[in-house]
């Protein structure tokens, strides 16, 4: 896996602007990691020593054509395959309920799940306390029939640390996965979402609140695949930003000719708390049937001035009803997550985070 990994990521090699996928990503940067050297420079040595891993993998069912190496063409989910990440693997047994912690032990991870049918699954990542200049953590889930599963973090990054992170998602008939992220972080991170719904009635979700400051910067790509009839799915993102902080999200949304009932939203909601923060939303449908609710919405904005002047006129003083306006929008973003441990886990972080 680790060779073909190589492979491909040199094949690939540096996105430059004119990549699509990379297009508002301060590409130019790359070049000055020297962990990313290897990729245009063939001469530098990369050892291949991933037969453990390899064995690892297919002890619990899994082979290297299921990562889909030939196809894939984000870098950010090669790098950790390619030098060598020594992959988690864990398999939930059909029926079982399980709550886990994700946290990566070196700057470069892979975990791969199988969750076995009816099992339901909560995960919590962690962020990793060890301050690095690049790290890159894939993670790969496989949801049978009828599973569910959570995914949620809290994130608080390294100030002028690069993190990628890729999750790759293939749901079965009936299967549930949603993901929450709580953004605090002060550094660049590019963040890969590809989720495939491959059976019938499999339900997929992709909440996110980004508060960021400074010169933090977050690049979001989503890509939902409507692979089977009558799937529901949603993008939910809402953006704090203040100082020069920038969120850059690409969304997109493809409806296959053979999935009637589809049933898809995008929804971006941004306010601007300085004049310096920016935003740049790129929403995309693909659809190849009739029989389909599909949407996307965008807004940005300031905190609203009526609100503002209608607590003001309840007694509360100017900075108290900013605080609070921002906190009712922060926590709207969990208010439909249908799991409770992360819906827990955001709602008392959201507490601390806005404190008075």
């Amino acid at each position: 896996m680790q060779k073909e990994a190589l492979e491909k990521i040199r094949e690939l090699g540096l996105p430059g602007k004119k990549v699509e996928d990379w297009y508002k990503f301060p590409t130019a940067k790359l070049g000055a990691y020297k962990s990313l050297e290897f990729i245009a420079n063939k001469d530098i040595p990369v050892e291949i020593d991933d037969a453990a891993n390899v064995e690892r993998l297919s002890e619990s069912g899994f082979q290297i054509a299921d990562f889909e190496i030939e196809k894939e063409n984000d870098i950010s989910a090669l790098l950790p395959l390619a030098l060598g990440a020594k992959s988690f693997v864990k398999v939930v047994k059909a029926g079982a309920s399980e709550n886990g912690i994700l946290k990566p032990h070196d700057e470069f991870s892979h975990t791969v799940f199988r969750i076995e049918k009816g099992a339901k699954v909560s995960l919590e990542i962690l962020e990793n306390k060890i301050e690095r200049e690049l790290s890159a953590e894939r993670i790969d889930l496989f949801v049978e029939e009828d599973a569910e599963v959570e995914l949620f973090s809290t994130e608080v990054g390294h100030a002028n640390e690069l993190k990628f992170r890729t999750i790759r998602v293939h749901q079965a008939k009936g299967s549930k996965v949603h993901i929450l992220d709580l953004n605090r972080s002060d550094s660049l991170r590019r963040t890969s979402v590809e989720d495939y719904l491959e059976g019938e009635a499999a339900d997929f979700g992709y909440r996110a609140l980004n508060i960021l400051r400074g010169s933090a910067a977050e690049h979001d790509f989503v890509r939902v695949s409507h692979q089977a009839p009558k799937c529901p799915s949603r993008q939910f993102i809402r953006n704090l930003l203040s100082e020069t902080a920038s969120v850059n999200y690409d969304g997109g949304v493809i409806a296959g000719a053979n999935c009637p009932g589809t049933d898809s939203s995008e929804l971006v909601n941004t306010i601007l708390l300085s004049d310096d923060a920016r935003i740049h939303v790129k929403p995309t449908l693909k659809i190849f049937h009739d029989d389909v609710a599909c949407s996307h919405g965008n807004t940005v904005g300031s905190l609203d001035r009526e609100s503002l002047y209608y607590l003001q006129s309840r007694g509360i003083d100017k900075k108290h009803a900013e605080e609070l306006l921002i906190e009712a929008f922060a926590k709207d973003i969990i208010a439909e997550h249908p799991f409770e441990p992360g819906k827990q886990r955001l709602a008392k972080v959201l507490a601390e985070t806005f404190l008075r």
